[in-house]
């Protein structure tokens, strides 16, 4: 994407990503995709360790947290200082919902933390905040953007395809509403989640070469 248009130009254009993405998975497209990954260890491990702190609050080990979330290069130090500091930060995030001015001071002082601060924000307030990782930045063509940037952005456009979307959505609420998926707790995840878990799984598969 230009880097001289700007954010709402940009998020625009990630819901067009979005809509044309998702014209093009049909009902097959999906259930094949998710069949792909329902034997995968690490992808079920990953989904409960998720529906453990989101969906059922148990308490986050930051150490783990990091692990889980594949966040590379995080020194022990900072996420520390999560661990012993959480109850004060988490009623910071709940009552601020200020995702920028929240990384500036907790995030970036050692190296910049900003895909732990998103995955945080949304651990916590998971119908406000989407997760988002650098496959998805990277598939948007957002390098050129700091990621808290290219997260705004985004997080942006996810609220415009889901503002005239509902149907869609409700459309593949019902396919991974079937038992076979009874592990996702479909019916539990905000529609965030629903957007970025359907990226994760179609970047997965490309990763892998199929």
């Amino acid at each position: 994407m230009n880097k001289y248009w700007n954010k709402e130009e940009k998020a625009k254009i990630v819901n067009e990503f979005i809509r044309d993405d998702f014209q093009n998975f049909s009902d097959e497209y999906l259930e094949k995709l998710f069949d792909e990954f329902r034997e995968d260890k690490r992808t079920i491990t990953f989904i409960n360790y998720y529906n453990d702190i989101v969906l059922d609050n148990k308490k986050i080990n930051f150490g783990t947290f990091k692990a889980k979330w594949a966040i590379q290069g995080m020194e022990k130090k900072v996420y520390s200082y999560f661990d012993d500091n959480f109850i004060e930060l988490k009623h910071e995030i709940i009552g601020k919902k200020d995702i920028y001015s929240f990384y500036e001071k907790y995030c970036c002082k050692r190296r910049r933390e900003a895909i732990f601060c998103c995955k945080l924000f949304h651990v916590i307030l998971p119908g406000e905040f989407p997760p988002i990782d650098n496959n998805i930045i990277k598939y948007f063509k957002l390098n050129n953007e700091s990621k808290i940037v290219s997260y705004q952005i985004i997080k942006h456009g996810y609220e415009l395809y889901l503002k005239s979307n509902q149907n869609k959505m409700i459309e593949i609420k019902k396919i991974l509403s079937k038992n076979k998926y009874s592990y996702l707790r479909i019916n539990e995840l905000s529609d965030y989640r629903i957007i970025d878990m359907i990226y994760w799984f179609v970047l997965n598969r490309r990763k892998n070469g199929t």
